[in-house]
């Protein structure tokens, strides 16, 4: 790759002559004349300010009389000396008169129209805090054509500097960066066949990718959101403006309430809300759906985690289910735009060679879905929600039927003497997810013989047989049970690979079982290392065993190479921990600082000495405490 290398044109002085006035003009003032437009290309004048910032001014064809000929070689303003006399803030003659700088910035510019520039680029001024910054990152060669991103720090407005507000109220507020999930530095090509006695730092924890997918987790249900509602929904304005609205404190026995949607959805036709609230209960945080100015007639159909409420302002119905962060349904999972662009790119990839859906993916949909459809038309219920936005996907193929029970309480009526109906309905439905996800299309059910003719190619006949039954038509010996039949061997497949994905998770488990052992040991160290003061001895971790103490952790985390620089190795760390913790007879010498004081010591006579000193410690501690 090609590199360029701006090497700044030499310094020009910039200092004006100061001349005594003569004595025939010196009782004389003489009269200003306006600098004509002939002149105006004149190499005496300054230098647009935006040009050097900015490397255009928008003002060049619109009465600004600075010169704007870059052809020539100006001095970088970082250049000068900020001591020298050129650097002075005291105003030139020839400036008094000079217009007022209206830098690129300024809120009061009505005119956009941006100067001919190359059109190879869409070139974006960088925004600036202040017009007058000449700092080095915002000059550019003018025989060169730069791109500036368009870039504002998170949490840092720039037009609050030149506005009369008060900046650091009205700034939003800084928002953290984002975790980063990876733990060292990522495994190296050339190091991937390793002897038996190697290991890298990343074998002593969990995979990153499932570190990334509990923190994920663990980050999106500690988060909190404001709640919104629109303007139309309280006054009838049709605008889409966002306006904040309080949300209760309480509602039953949950608090904390949390918004997880921007926009009112439409649940089964009524306008409806999501939230994530705690249980005082238990602690536990659950998902409430709110079906928003539901009036509920028959009070006999709530049993379970159902109730109405006031507490938004008018009379609602709300859900209680539990809450699984992270999660998506399987419409966000293939058939949202975002998901059939990933789906054609790793079907590019694989050259056409992979489905959109592999079948054992789908026979872990069916095995899944027929065991929670067992279980609901086992209690003489029906799901009613196999549909692609009401079934999540937690985790890796994990599917769960959410909603469940919604539209028997909102059409009690009609529910409770149809059952048999509504559970073969479901069967239905069940068909219909089915050869969508086969096919990767929710039109597929609409041409029936082209998306048979489809399965037929790609999936095999124990596939397409269940799903032709799952389409036929309604009969009494038509049932869940049934379909179990069919897949049985298929859920022998699945029940293995869900074993050995637990024994999987069962090992990664066991690799943080021995981190802990590695955090309970540095413990001991933190509260012995540099201990100000202990049984009124102000050098206790700087004397007898403690100091031997001292020079491990030196030894540890301090060390330096050949030339001083600082050594980071994660897997020195952890194996010095190993050591110490299992107390071997391996001898190790520490240095002091100085070089001044040499002790040749093995790890089992360090852990005796920090849990020697460590004892001390809380034995001080428990004492005081009764």
């Amino acid at each position: 790759m090609s590199q360029y290398q701006f090497i700044p044109p030499p310094q020009t002085t910039s200092v004006i002559p100061i001349v005594a006035p003569s004595s025939e003009n010196s009782n004389s003032i003489k009269e200003y004349k306006p600098i004509s437009k002939a002149s105006s290309s004149n190499s005496g004048k300054r230098l647009c300010r935006n040009i050097i910032i900015h490397g255009y001014c928008k003002f060049e064809n619109k009465g600004c009389e600075f010169n704007h000929d870059t052809s020539k070689s100006i001095v970088l303003p970082q250049q000068q000396n900020p001591l020298s006399p050129e650097n002075r803030h005291t105003p030139l003659a020839d400036n008094i008169h000079a217009p007022v700088f209206v830098p690129s910035s300024t809120a009061t510019t009505q005119d956009n129209t941006s100067t001919s520039r190359d059109p190879s680029y869409r070139y974006s001024a960088p925004p600036s805090s202040n017009s007058n910054s000449t700092s080095g990152n915002q000059f550019h060669p003018f025989n060169l054509n730069p791109h500036v991103p368009n870039f504002t720090q998170q949490g840092y407005n720039n037009s609050a500097m030149n506005s009369n507000v008060d900046p650091y109220f009205y700034t939003p507020s800084f928002h953290p960066s984002p975790t980063e999930y990876h733990r060292g530095p990522a495994i190296l090509p050339h190091v991937a066949n390793l002897l038996p006695h190697q290991r890298l730092a990343q074998s002593f924890f969990i995979p990153d990718n499932l570190n990334e997918q509990l923190i994920k987790r663990q980050e999106i249900a500690l988060q909190t959101k404001t709640g919104w509602i629109k303007n139309d929904r309280l006054n009838g304005d049709n605008s889409n403006k966002m306006i904040e609205k309080e949300l209760p404190e309480e509602v039953h026995v949950y608090h904390s309430l949390c918004l997880l949607e921007e926009n009112p959805g439409k649940f089964f036709g009524h306008p409806s809300w999501i939230y994530k609230a705690i249980s005082r209960a238990n602690g536990q945080q659950y998902i409430m759906i709110r079906i928003e100015g539901f009036r509920l007639v028959n009070e006999h159909t709530m049993t379970m985690e159902s109730f109405t409420t006031r507490a938004f302002g008018d009379s609602s119905l709300v859900f209680i289910y539990d809450y699984h962060p992270n999660s998506i349904n399987l419409f966000e999972a293939y058939f949202t735009p975002q998901a059939q662009a990933l789906l054609h790119a790793r079907l590019q990839a694989t050259r056409g060679n992979a489905l959109p859906v592999p079948e054992t993916t789908l026979w872990s949909f069916m095995t899944q879905m027929a065991s929670a459809l067992k279980t609901i038309h086992a209690a003489g219920l029906s799901a009613r929600t196999m549909d692609p936005t009401k079934i999540l996907m937690t985790s890796k193929n994990r599917l769960r039927i959410s909603c469940c029970g919604v539209l028997d309480v909102l059409q009690y009526e009609v529910a409770s003497q149809k059952v048999a109906f509504h559970q073969q309905e479901d069967l239905l439905n069940f068909g219909k997810l089915l050869i969508s996800l086969a096919c990767n299309s929710l039109q597929s059910i609409l041409n029936l013989s082209q998306s048979f003719e489809y399965i037929t190619r790609f999936y095999s006949s124990d596939l397409k047989n269940t799903i032709l039954y799952l389409l036929s038509k309604p009969s009494p010996v038509k049932s869940i049970d049934e379909v179990i039949r069919m897949i049985g061997p298929r859920i022998l497949h699945d029940a293995n690979s869900t074993q050995y994905y637990a024994d999987t998770l069962e090992s990664n488990l066991g690799f943080e079982l021995e981190n802990s052992r590695l955090v309970r040991l540095l413990s001991k160290l933190g509260f012995i290392n540099e201990r100000p003061e202990f049984s009124e001895d102000p050098r206790w971790s700087e004397t007898g065993d403690r100091y031997i103490i001292k020079l491990f952790r030196e030894f540890l985390f301090h060390q330096v190479n050949e030339v001083g620089i600082p050594v980071v190795d994660m897997g020195h760390v952890i194996s010095c921990l190993n050591k110490l913790d299992a107390g071997v007879d391996e001898k190790i010498l520490l240095t002091s600082r100085d070089d001044q004081t040499s002790i040749i010591v093995s790890y089992k006579e360090i852990k005796a000495c920090i849990n020697s000193a460590f004892n001390d410690i809380y034995a001080t501690f428990h004492n005081n405490k009764k």
